[in-house]
């Protein structure tokens, strides 16, 4: 199976075969390649994490407006561990790492309950951006919500519960392009 199929969301797989047009010889694209009026539907679920290698840190550089709501939390231009407590901020942090370090296009489907508040489910999508190719120093992220929230007794789940129902990855020299080419519809 194609990594695109394993996409169930439909604007998540626009934005991978947005990025995977941006490439040019080299592989991945660079952050400058990425042109947000080209993807202005998607800025609300949209966030790009700056990658600081020495510290091992992440910063973001966007953050869209679902994206803050969904963690509650002011994001843009603050650090991941500033940002967001535990254990919300290792559960990001997991898939940031394999996405900079490892070098992986990383898809995940979530259901996510923060303690107060209903089940959350969503899907996020994240893509490695290198300005030199050699590593990564940015990446290019997107969450769609499933919609489908259901309430809980917070009394009933720790803190802060993370369910993972379907992980994805494949190595940055196993992308593939529809046939046809890319289309984003507003």
């Amino acid at each position: 199976m194609r990594f695109a199929e394993k996409i169930d969301e439909d604007d998540l797989r626009q934005l991978y075969f947005y990025w995977l047009s941006k490439k040019t010889s080299r592989f991945p694209p660079q952050r400058a390649a990425i042109d947000p009026a080209e993807i202005r539907r998607l800025l609300p679920a949209l966030f790009i994490i700056e990658v600081d290698h020495e510290q091992e840190r992440f910063r973001y550089r966007l953050a869209g407006a679902d994206v803050e709501a969904l963690v509650q939390a002011r994001l843009h231009g603050r650090w991941l561990d500033e940002a967001l407590r535990s254990p919300l901020r290792e559960f990001f942090d997991e898939g940031f790492c394999i996405a900079a370090f490892g070098r992986k296009v990383h898809y995940r489907r979530n259901t996510l309950h923060l303690a107060g508040r209903p089940y959350i489910r969503y899907s996020r999508l994240l893509l490695p951006l290198s300005e030199t190719g050699d590593q990564i120093d940015h990446l290019l992220g997107c969450i769609k919500l499933d919609g489908d929230i259901q309430a809980r007794n917070p009394s009933q789940v720790e803190e802060h519960e993370i369910t993972i129902s379907d992980v994805a990855t494949f190595e940055l020299d196993a992308y593939e392009m529809p046939p046809g080419g890319i289309q984003l519809s507003d």
